[in-house]
């Protein structure tokens, strides 16, 4: 099987899910991408689809989303960034790879067996959040687990869910992607493989999206979980091998 063909592949599977509950392309895609080619040119890859996917969604959901709240974490989420480009550009790769299969496992564990969260109402708990979604995607574009878990916390309604989130992102990723430009990573390689991607997500996010209704969101959502500790599993392996 060709890179292209599994590139494809792997972004077809990550907007299917993206489609059906708001989130996940990056979780998914970003560990997969990062052990095919590298770190270094899976970042921007991820971040021109997470653009991309995060456009199409935002305009699906343009009217769900609250304003405020998509506000306050993209003021922390603009301060982070800065520190996720300079984790990518100063921790070695086997650093980058370990810590990222980390992050998933650990979110993937937290998410199928812990306890729900409380609500967190104080203004500190709604920046950090920001602030460390940001690190996280200047660095790995993996914004999702601090926001997730926010959201879940606020018991927020599954359409203020999805149009919170995506809303966040979308505007997260138009920075990451110019920070990318700024430091010259979006290179013709980046660009011809994101071109080869743009089926593969034009038909991920329109099945998913189409199809979320006929779903268990509760099992489905299950079942990525299971699918991203094996991912995350994985990576921890390739970044410690000697």
């Amino acid at each position: 099987m060709t890179t292209a063909f599994t590139t494809i592949i792997i972004t077809f599977l990550a907007s299917f899910i993206q489609g059906v509950t708001g989130f996940g392309f990056a979780l998914i895609a970003m560990p997969i991408l990062s052990g095919l080619t590298s770190i270094y040119v899976a970042a921007p890859l991820v971040a021109l689809i997470t653009l991309t996917n995060n456009t199409m969604l935002g305009i699906y959901y343009r009217r769900s989303f609250d304003r405020k709240i998509v506000g306050q974490l993209l003021l922390g989420s603009v301060l982070g960034i800065p520190f996720g480009f300079l984790v990518l550009q100063f921790m070695p790769t086997a650093w980058l790879l370990t810590a990222l299969g980390v992050l998933i496992v650990a979110y993937a564990l937290y998410a199928l067996i812990g306890p729900a969260i409380p609500s967190l109402q104080a203004k500190a708990w709604i920046y950090g959040t920001g602030f460390a979604s940001g690190i996280l995607f200047g660095s790995y574009n993996l914004p999702g687990p601090p926001v997730v878990l926010y959201g879940n916390s606020q018991r927020w309604p599954q359409e203020k869910f999805k149009s919170n989130l995506i809303s966040f992102f979308w505007i997260n990723a138009v920075l990451v992607v110019v920070g990318h430009g700024m430091q010259q990573r979006i290179s013709e390689e980046v660009f011809v493989q994101f071109l080869i991607t743009v089926p593969g997500l034009a038909a991920g996010l329109f099945s998913g999206v189409m199809l979320s209704k006929f779903f268990n969101p509760v099992i489905f959502r299950k079942v990525v979980l299971g699918l991203l500790l094996v991912a995350g599993i994985q990576l921890i392996i390739t970044g410690i091998k000697p």
